[in-house]
């Protein structure tokens, strides 16, 4: 398919599908406003990642890199009443940023920011797992840590979504260490003895992975 037919596929769904809200709206503002780098998942992508907690069944969703709130905000709406998010931060200015956001959304008893490194805090939330379903969305190097602490606190039947699973292309020439980092995590996911996985063609790609036992 040519970039310029992916483009209108792209804004055919969009159109069709997709609705940012003034909430969302709002918090891409102010994302811009607080200097944070404008990296939110995009609205059609936004859109999977709901349907995926919607069919995952997930009350219990682990996030990795909160950013400003926009991917968080989207997978608290698709919760139940009673569903929980708990979203890790490393910057302490973009957790008190989201934490805005979420009390601007009406989420605040839905979602728990927690601030530090990934890798730091999720040994911390083993205790009250097993969870539905883990985004991840942060330090490339880690993903494959990432991949493997949901291998061991996802239910079975559970999902861990990644996101720039494409990463824009460097996975077809892989320069950097976040280059080869997202290789060996596509392999790894591929590979992997516990998730029935592949990758999903939207956006930068979306990387997911059903727990199969």
């Amino acid at each position: 398919m040519s970039q310029s037919l992916l483009q209108r596929c792209n804004d055919y769904v969009n159109g069709l599908f997709v609705r940012e809200d003034d909430t969302l709206r709002y918090v891409h503002r102010q994302t811009a406003a607080h200097g944070i780098p404008q990296i939110n998942l995009e609205p059609n992508e936004a859109k999977l990642l709901q349907l995926l907690v919607k069919l995952c069944g997930a009350r219990r969703v682990v996030e990795v890199g909160t950013l400003a709130g926009y991917s968080g905000i989207c997978i608290a709406r698709a919760l139940p009443a009673d569903g929980q998010l708990i979203t890790i931060e490393v910057s302490s200015v973009h957790a008190d940023v989201a934490r805005a956001h979420f009390e601007h959304a009406g989420l605040a008893d839905r979602v728990t920011v927690l601030q530090g490194a990934g890798i730091e805090v999720l040994p911390k939330l083993v205790a009250d797992g097993p969870y539905d379903l883990m985004f991840i969305d942060a330090d490339k190097g880690n993903y494959h840590n990432y991949l493997e602490w949901a291998a061991e606190n996802l239910r079975a039947g559970g999902a861990v979504v990644a996101d720039n699973a494409f990463w824009q292309g460097n996975i077809f020439n892989p320069q950097t260490e976040d280059d080869h980092a997202m290789v060996a995590f596509n392999r790894r996911l591929a590979k992997h003895p516990q998730f029935d996985s592949t990758i999903i063609e939207v956006g930068d790609g979306i990387a997911l992975g059903v727990k199969t036992g």
